[in-house]
C-alpha cells in the first residue's frame, strides 16, 4: 500500500463525511416518550450491535470549515461495517468496507486494504479516525473503563463523554436525543480534539434489525 497525502481541506472532508448524511427522520424518530435509568439504557445500548445513520456534518478547524455527508451501515454480530461517504451534491469520494477486520477503502478510483484500519486511514489522510471507539461514542457508551461521561440529573441521559483513542483525548458533548423504537439515542454531537471539532446531527438512526 502506497501512502497518500492528502490536502488538508480534503482531509477534512474525509473526516466530515465519515460521520454525516442527508435523511429526513424516519417514523420511528420521537422524542424522548420513556424514563429509562442509566443501567437499563446501557444495557440496552449495548446489545444493540446492528444500526445504520444518516446525517448532517460540520467540521472546524483553525482555517478550514467544511460540511458533507455520509451513510455509514454497522453490522456487529457479523463483524462488518460500510461507509459511503460523499460530498453534499453526492459525488462519491471515500468508501469503507470492513469484513472479518479486513479493511478496504475506495478513494479516487484507487483500492487500498490493510488488517489495520487506523493505520489504514492514517496513511490515506495523514490523521487516525477513531472508529472503532466511534461505534461506543455514538450510542453515549464508553469505550474504555477509565472513560468519565456525566450524565443530566432529570432525563439520565449522557451529556458529556471523556475518553482516549490512539493515545488522544477526546470530548464528547451531547445535545440532542430522539426515541428510536425501544432506544434513547443521541442526534447532535460536538467531538473535539486539539484544535479541531466536528458537528454531527443524525437525521436518521436505522436500528430495525435489532428486535
Amino acid at each position: 500500500m502506497n501512502k497518500i497525502t492528502l490536502s488538508l481541506p480534503l482531509f477534512f472532508s474525509f473526516l466530515l463525511i465519515f460521520l454525516s448524511g442527508c435523511s429526513s427522520l424516519t417514523n420511528n424518530h420521537q422524542q424522548i416518550t420513556e424514563h429509562q435509568n442509566i443501567t437499563e439504557r446501557t444495557k440496552k445500548l449495548t446489545a444493540m450491535s446492528n444500526w445504520k445513520i444518516k446525517g448532517k456534518m460540520g467540521i472546524i478547524s483553525p482555517n478550514e470549515r467544511h460540511s458533507l455527508t455520509l451513510n455509514w451501515h454497522y453490522q456487529g454480530d457479523k463483524n462488518r461495517q460500510m461507509l459511503n461517504l460523499t460530498t453534499v451534491l453526492g459525488i462519491q469520494v471515500f468508501t469503507l468496507e470492513s469484513v472479518n477486520n479486513m479493511h478496504v477503502i475506495n478513494v479516487d478510483g484507487e483500492r487500498y486494504q490493510s488488517p489495520d484500519l487506523n493505520t489504514l486511514l492514517a496513511s490515506l489522510t495523514g490523521f487516525t479516525l477513531p472508529t472503532h471507539a466511534m461505534t461506543f461514542w455514538l450510542k453515549g457508551l464508553p469505550y474504555l473503563a477509565s472513560d468519565k461521561i456525566t450524565y443530566n440529573e432529570t432525563t439520565q441521559l449522557p451529556q458529556t463523554l471523556t475518553s482516549y483513542s490512539g493515545e488522544k483525548k477526546w470530548f464528547i458533548k451531547y445535545s440532542g436525543y430522539q426515541q428510536v423504537d425501544q432506544y434513547q439515542l443521541a442526534t447532535k454531537f460536538t467531538i473535539k480534539k486539539d484544535n479541531i471539532t466536528i458537528k454531527i446531527n443524525v437525521h436518521q438512526w436505522d436500528v430495525t434489525s435489532n428486535d
